[in-house]
């Protein structure tokens, strides 16, 4: 009976001493929002790093101010998800609920020692934009990030259902059903400035 009793002991701390799946995303239950989107360089040029900005919409249609906490930063070469045979890779973030719109792209191009930008704002006002409501976890498909002379630009390549399922594969952190989500049009003003003192990158 001791030996009973030890052993239900160890496994009682086996299992206070694991991390548990309270962090875990609850698709229905979550606060926030749940976003799962790709991006995938265009296959004449891989050297750039992009980064696609989407940001929060308000009530009257603007933009919020920016900062981490009103965007969804895609960033190319990240701590993100490959899936074999899928090209790019897979950003999953979890944002406040709302409706987002694509503020722009910006690509970094690495030169020997130099570095050089392509800004890729859109200054609309029509741009992609999508909404997601609090306890949703959404897929947005792959997005293609390219250069077109000095800019950086993005459009939708897929979506499908099958990268989907393969991503999905590889997300611990997430409990219940992802949907497909459609980007739609949406004019929302931009007026141009930097984003910070520091970075030469523009946003609206």
């Amino acid at each position: 009976m001791r030996l009973i009793f030890a052993l239900l002991s160890t496994l009682l701390l086996a299992q206070c001493a694991t991390p548990g799946r309270d962090n875990d995303f609850q698709v229905g239950a979550a606060e926030d929002a749940y976003v799962i989107i790709g991006i995938a360089k265009a296959p004449n040029i891989d050297t750039p790093r992009y980064d696609m900005l989407w940001r929060l919409v308000d009530e009257t249609g603007a933009f919020t101010d920016y900062d981490d906490e009103r965007a969804l930063n895609v960033e190319t070469n990240s701590n993100s998800i490959r899936v074999r045979g899928i090209p790019g890779e897979f950003i999953t973030a979890r944002i406040r609920p709302g409706v987002y719109a694509l503020d722009g792209v910006y690509a970094i191009i690495r030169d020997g020692r130099l570095d050089y930008y392509a800004d890729g704002l859109i200054l609309g006002p029509e741009r992609p934009s999508f909404e997601v409501r609090a306890g949703e976890a959404i897929y947005l498909g792959i997005w293609q990030v390219d250069l077109e002379d000095t800019r950086a630009v993005t459009r939708p390549w897929r979506i499908d259902g099958a990268d989907l399922r393969a991503a999905m594969e590889q997300v611990d952190a997430l409990r219940g059903e992802v949907r497909i989500r459609q980007t739609v049009p949406r004019a929302v003003p931009c007026n141009p400035q930097r984003m910070n003192t520091m970075s030469q990158r523009r946003v609206c």
